[in-house]
């Protein structure tokens, strides 16, 4: 029970570290600090993990509050 908690809370802490990242690149890349080129396959690989990042967070959430 207590592995599940540690486990649930670590992705939890990751998903917000992995926002947090991608928050501080959004912000640069408005103010023109960051170039990014418009590769569609980036897009959508940056689309993809951020999906996965949303799932973890939704899942470790449920798990531990509807256990």
């Amino acid at each position: 029970m207590f592995i599940k908690f540690i486990f649930y809370l670590s992705l939890i802490i990751l998903g917000m570290f992995a926002m947090r990242f991608g928050i501080i690149q959004i912000r640069q890349y408005k103010q023109g600090k960051t170039k990014l080129k418009k590769k569609s396959l980036e897009q959508i690989a940056f689309g993809i993990f951020f999906i996965i990042i949303l799932g973890l967070i939704i899942y470790s959430v449920n798990s531990l509050l509807f256990n």
